[in-house]
This record gives C-alpha cells, sequence and structure tokens, in this order.
C-alpha cells in the first residue's frame, strides 16, 4: 500500500492543505507544536474515520473532538492510495450529523462506494476490506510507538489464517460450536434443545404436583368444607361488626368537623357547658378548663380598672352652683354700686349747701379726687386678676372703679337740693344697701360652704380641685381605653391559643380515627378476600372431583422421569462437546503459539541489525500480548522488555512493530510505516545504524518519519539527493 496525496479540507488546524508523498521515506521536518502529529492523525482519520473499533456501536475515538477544524469549515479529508495496482480516491466527512465516506477508483474516478456493504455500524470499512486489518491492527503495527499494542487479542486469528493453518481443525471447532449452540449452555434459554428439555421437565414436574394436589384435594374436601362453612358464617358476623363500627366512626368524624369549626370562633362567643359536655378526653377538658380560667381572671382584670370617679357628676354641679352665686353676688355688689353712687351723690349735695352756706369749695375739690385715686387702685387689682386667672375678683374690682371715677365727676357737678328730699333719699338708700349686703353675705355664706364641701379654703382653691380631678379623670378613661385594647388582644391571643391547642388535638383524634378506620377496612378487605377464597376452594374441590378420573398420577409421574432422563442425556452430550472443543482449542492454541518463530526470527534480525550484534535473539509471547523478551547474551538470562535500558526498550518496539508489520504484509502487500519523534532516546550510533535499515525497508515500502531535530535530516540527506523516491516536507 503507498499513500499519494493527502488534503486536509479541515482538520485540526490544517484547512485546504494538501500534502504529495513519495513512494520512499517522506521526511517532515517542523518544530513542536506546528502540525506534524495533526498530519499523523489526518492520514489514519483519512483512511478510517475517527469511530472505534470492535464496539457494537458507532463511538468515536477521543481524538474525534481534539481535531476539530480550528476554523469555521467542513471536518473533511481526502487522501489517494495506490493498492494491489490500483489506484483510489477516499473521500470523508467527519461531521458526525452529515458524516458520509465515498470511494473512486483511478483514472476514470468510478464511484466504488456502493460495492462496499455496510456493518452493524454503518460503516462500508474499505481499507479493512483492503488490508484485512482494522484500525486498531493498522496503527498498533504500522505506528511504531514506545508503548505495548493495543488490539493484540485481535493479532492472533491473523496467524491462524496463515498458509500454515489446518483448515480440517478449523472445520471441527466450527461444528462443536455449531452443535453446542444448538444445544444451548444454559437451561433458561427457550429456543435451545436444553431450555425446551428444561421446560418439559418442569411442565411435567408441575403436572405431576397437580396430580398429587388433585388427590389430597379431594381427600380433605369433606372436611375442608365443613371449616369453611364455619369459617364464612364468622367472617360474615366479623364483618357486620366492623360494618357498625365504621357507621360510628364516621359519626363521630362528623362531630369532629363541627368542633373543627366551632374552635375558630373567638372565645367570648363560646359555649363552654358544651365543650365541656362533648369533650372526649381528659386532655380536652383540661384545656377548656384553662381556657375558661384564664378568661375569667382577664374580665375580673378589666373590673378591677378603676373607673371614672363617679364624684365628676357631683363636682360639676357644685361647679355650677357655684358660678350662679358668683353671678348673684355680682349682681348684688352693682345695685349696692349704684346705691353707693346714690347715696354719695345726696351727700355731695348736702356737703355742697352747707359748703354755700360755710363758702367751702375746696372740700368736693378733694372728694373727687380722692375717689379718683380709690379708681385707679381697684383698676390695678383688676388687671392682676385678669393676668392671674381670677375673672370674678378682676371683673368686680374693675366695676367698682368705674363707679368711683364716675361718682368723682358727679361730686364737682352736683347742685344744691332741698334739705327735706335729701335727708329721705339717704335714708332709703341706706335701708336698701342694708339689705343688699345682708344678701350678699347670705351668697357668701352659701359659696364658702360649698368650697368648704370639697376641702377647699377658697373659690380659687376649689377651682385648682376641680383642674386636678378633671385630669385625673380623662387620665382614668385612657386608662380604661387602653385596658379595653389589651383586653381584646389578650382575647385574641387567648382564642388563639386556645383554638391552637383544641385544633392540635383534634388533628390528633382524627388520625387516630382514621388510622382505626383504615385498620377495619384493611380487615374487610382481608375478609372479603377471604371469603372469596373459600368459595373458589370449594368450587375448585367440586371440579377437582369431577376432573379426578382424567387426572392419573402414575402417568404424569412416568412423563416426569422421562424428560428428566431426556434432559440429563443432553447435559451429558453438551458437556462432552465442550471438553471435546476446549481440548482442540488448547491444541490450536499450542499450534498457534508454535507458528510465530518466523515472527521471532524476523524481530531476531532486525534488533541483531540495529543493535551491531549486540543482541541477537527475541521472542514475542502471543500469550502476553506479544509482549517481548530479550537474550542477553553475556550472561545468557532472559529479560523482559522493561528491564532494559531505554534506548533498547524502543529498539525492542521497533522490532516488534517490524516483524508484525512483515508478518501482515504477506496477507495484504507492504504496509507503510509511520515514526513520530521515535529516535528522542536513540545516541548517534544507534540512530545512524536504524536509519540504516529503515532506508533498506523504503525500498519497497513507504515511511513516514516525523521529526523536530536535525538529526534525522542530517543522516538521511545523502539519500535525498539521489532521486526522487524520498522526499523532504517543511512544515511551519
Amino acid at each position: 500500500m503507498r499513500i499519494e496525496e493527502l488534503v486536509l479540507k479541515g482538520f485540526g488546524k490544517w484547512q485546504d492543505a494538501s500534502f504529495r508523498f513519495a513512494p520512499g521515506i517522506n521526511l517532515f521536518y517542523a518544530p513542536n507544536e506546528s502540525g506534524k502529529s495533526t498530519v499523523l492523525q489526518g492520514i489514519f482519520a483519512a483512511l478510517y474515520g475517527m469511530k472505534r473499533d470492535y464496539v457494537k456501536s458507532a463511538r468515536y475515538l477521543p481524538e474525534y473532538e481534539k481535531y476539530r477544524p480550528w476554523q469555521s469549515g467542513a471536518y473533511e479529508t481526502i487522501i489517494s492510495y495506490e493498492l494491489a495496482g490500483k489506484t483510489y480516491r477516499l473521500h470523508r466527512q467527519l461531521t458526525k450529523e452529515r458524516e458520509e465516506a465515498r470511494l473512486f477508483l483511478d483514472p476514470e474516478w468510478t464511484e466504488l462506494t456502493d460495492i462496499y456493504m455496510e456493518d452493524r455500524r454503518k460503516e462500508r470499512n474499505f481499507i479493512e476490506k483492503h488490508t484485512g486489518l482494522t484500525r486498531s491492527l493498522f496503527t498498533d503495527l504500522t505506528w511504531i510507538r514506545r508503548e505495548p499494542l493495543q488490539a493484540a487479542e485481535h493479532l492472533i486469528p491473523t496467524f491462524a489464517a496463515a498458509e500454515e493453518a489446518n483448515p480440517a481443525v478449523q472445520q471441527i471447532v466450527a461444528e462443536l460450536d455449531r452443535e453446542l449452540t444448538g444445544i444451548g449452555k444454559k437451561e433458561r434459554a427457550e429456543n435451545t434443545l436444553l431450555g425446551r428439555a428444561a421446560t418439559k421437565v418442569a411442565q411435567k414436574e408441575q403436572e405431576m404436583e397437580n396430580a398429587k394436589a388433585a388427590w389430597r384435594a379431594i381427600s380433605q374436601l369433606t372436611l375442608q368444607m365443613a371449616e369453611a362453612k364455619e369459617e364464612s358464617q364468622q367472617l360474615e358476623l366479623r364483618r357486620s361488626r366492623l360494618q357498625q363500627r365504621l357507621d360510628r366512626s364516621t359519626e363521630q368524624a362528623k362531630e369532629l368537623q363541627e368542633r373543627w369549626q366551632r374552635s375558630h370562633a373567638p372565645v367570648i362567643q363560646q359555649d363552654w357547658a358544651w365543650w365541656e359536655h362533648t369533650a372526649r378526653s381528659e386532655e380536652e377538658l383540661a384545656i377548656h378548663e384553662e381556657a375558661k380560667r384564664s378568661l375569667a381572671q382577664l374580665n375580673t382584670q378589666t373590673v378591677a380598672v378603676r373607673q371614672v370617679d363617679d364624684r365628676h357628676e357631683s363636682l360639676q354641679q357644685d361647679y355650677e352652683k357655684g358660678v350662679q352665686l358668683l353671678k348673684q353676688r355680682e349682681e348684688r355688689h352693682m345695685h349696692l354700686a349704684s346705691l353707693a353712687v346714690a347715696a354719695l351723690s345726696t351727700g355731695s349735695r348736702s356737703t355742697a349747701s352747707r359748703s354755700n352756706r360755710q363758702g367751702n369749695q375746696a372740700k368736693r375739690r378733694r372728694g373727687a379726687a380722692l375717689m379718683w385715686g380709690s379708681a385707679g387702685v381697684l383698676t390695678v387689682f383688676g388687671l392682676i386678676g385678669f393676668l392671674t386667672g381670677h375673672p370674678v375678683l378682676g371683673g368686680l374690682s374693675a366695676i367698682v372703679a368705674v363707679l368711683l371715677f364716675g361718682l368723682g365727676i358727679l361730686l364737682l357737678r352736683v347742685k344744691g337740693n332741698t334739705g327735706g328730699q335729701r335727708q329721705a333719699a339717704e335714708n332709703n338708700t341706706v335701708q336698701e344697701s342694708q339689705r343688699v349686703q345682708e344678701e350678699i353675705a347670705v351668697l357668701d355664706a352659701e359659696r364658702s360652704a360649698l368650697v368648704q364641701k370639697w376641702g377647699a379654703s377658697d373659690w380659687d382653691t376649689f377651682l385648682k380641685r376641680r383642674e386636678e380631678l378633671l385630669k385625673s379623670t380623662r387620665n382614668q378613661q385612657s386608662e380604661q381605653l387602653l385596658s379595653e385594647v389589651a383586653k381584646t388582644k389578650q382575647e385574641a391571643e387567648l382564642s388563639a391559643s386556645w383554638g391552637e391547642a383544641l385544633r392540635t388535638l383534634l388533628d390528633q383524634e382524627k388520625s387516630e380515627l382514621e388510622t382505626e378506620q383504615g385498620k377495619w377496612r384493611m380487615e374487610m378487605i382481608q375478609i372479603e378476600e377471604r371469603l372469596q377464597g373459600l368459595r373458589e376452594q370449594l368450587a375448585r374441590g367440586n371440579g377437582e372431583m369431577t376432573v379426578h378420573e382424567t387426572l392419573s398420577l402414575s402417568r404424569a409421574t412416568d412423563e416426569h422421569e422421562e424428560a428428566q432422563d431426556a434432559l440429563r442425556q443432553l447435559q451429558k452430550k453438551r458437556d462432552a462437546l465442550q471438553l471435546a472443543r476446549d481440548t482442540l482449542q488448547d491444541a490450536v492454541g499450542e499450534w498457534k503459539r508454535d507458528s510465530t518463530p518466523a515472527v521471532n526470527q524476523q524481530a531476531s534480525e532486525i534488533i541483531d541489525h540495529i543493535t551491531a550484534g549486540a543482541y541477537q535473539d527475541v521472542r514475542l509471547d502471543p500469550r502476553d500480548g506479544f509482549a517481548v523478551r530479550l537474550l542477553e547474551p553475556n550472561r545468557q538470562m532472559v529479560l523482559e522488555q522493561d528491564q532494559c535500558s531505554t534506548g533498547t526498550i524502543d529498539q525492542l518496539y521497533l522490532a516488534q512493530r517490524l516483524a508484525l508489520v512483515h508478518h501482515a504484509s504477506k496477507q495484504s502487500g507492504p504496509l507503510p510505516l509511520f515514526f513520530d519523534d521515535h529516535f528522542v532516546h536513540y545516541d548517534e550510533e544507534r540512530l545512524r545504524r536504524t536509519l540504516d535499515y529503515v532506508a533498506m525497508l523504503a525500498q519497497e515500502q513507504q515511511v513516514f518519519l516525523f521529526t523536530c531535530h536535525e538529526r534525522e535530516l542530517r543522516m538521511l540527506e545523502p539519500l535525498f539527493r539521489q532521486g526522487n523516491r524520498h522526499a523532504v516536507h517543511r512544515i511551519g
């Protein structure tokens, strides 16, 4: 097989990248992270796609996500390769949603896609059909890596398919497999001889057991029917009692619902006698008593709050009476003042007459001045009374001051009168003044008795006591209002607490009642089921008695024994066939292990060449994944691969892969080889010898060598100057 061209339309970092390959060595030289490994993975993806091998469903490799196109575009590859003298062009769309693979034949690019049948994963596997190698085997063999084989167990059959294989043995093993498949391995399988035989044994055993059961049923039927009838009567009685309990529990449930609804009403509206009468437990009765007691205490506390002072009304009446007395006294004083003015007027005129007689005008002027001075003093007292909150005293002072001021004026203007008339007027005035003064004294006595009733010495003290009592009354009213609000709140809290406690208890009672009802209903269901079972038992007994003649216990026993004998014969035959198959398989395995000398010889020649004779003998163990073991010539010791140095391990992996590729190439033709920085641990001498061997292989096989070191380029440079068989690809 020779790869001619690779086009990566969209794969990892590459987009619309094209690579043409030489038939010999293709050296890719570039620094790390330049895309060399992406080209290698692109070759494998172009040949085989990105799905796993050896799985029932189409599962993708981990590399599928890693190498998605970095730029926007299709996930797509095109590869051209030459195989068995024909050139093919394989075009793949790798995107999961529209995955597609098409194969064309050169030179006309005739499409061959439909010639290749799809497998169970809807894959056509063109390269697997051409080379006989799956993707796992192809990468295991052709990609020279420093790691064990990943699909070694799938490589072993390629040795059995070689020319040395014995077809007769394979045919015998295949025939034994068919026989074993027909018989079956498990007795539970329904579509095998062994399964059908086991099913027949179970069926006959069941028939035999049925016959035995029928016989026992018939022998005991009379006793069972009597017992069943008695049990039915007892069950009927028990069911009737349970129904009565259920009816009573339904009524109880209604009562619980009514009590639940009434529990939401305020406590002040509750009928405690009804609750105490309907209480169903001591606990509920205690809840009602506690709520009733708390409500009584709350009402007692409310009554204990100080009520509005009853003296307030009496005080108000006395205050109104005192005000009336003051008004009357003021009226008397006004009348007295008017009498005083009249008296002073009369007196003035008499004095004037005498003065005329005596000629002393100056006296009237002094009297008027005295009155005006007194009026001024009284005016000051009136202002003080108004300012200090004593309006009555202030008003009286102001009135007397006005009267005195008027008398002063009249004193200056008074004219003479007759002596007899003045004397009579003076006498009348004196008498009226005495009467008015007596009335004022009576009013003062009444007012004094009234204020002394309230413990006051005068009217002003009485007014202070009245203000204090009014303020105390307002405070009591506020306290009473707050008390009513607190009472309402406490009543609400008491209702909530009582209702919650009661409903909790009611919930518990309801739950217990429902539990009991559930038990009773379950018991009734069990009773019904038992009654039905008894009816069926009686009917079945009657039927068994009818069909007893058609069931033969001896015949069922004979058929069961025959079925068991047939099953034992099949089991013996299966065991014998399995033993024969295992023996042949072991023999074939031994033969397969003996069929690898050619591969061992090839691997030994390779290791001898690349180590310059330091190691000459290696073995590949097919039972251990074709692990490599090395014979150390100096000590003649067999060494495991991981017991060698790092460079030797790399050389052993190389010898292993090249020997297996040589074996596989016998069937498919020369296969390409891939090296991806494989020679990192090689020293100069080892690398030179190995590259010489690779150059020798490149005369017939195509080699892809990826490296970031100049050593390989420098050592292989003479080959690249010889012609067009080898090529250097620089990336980056």
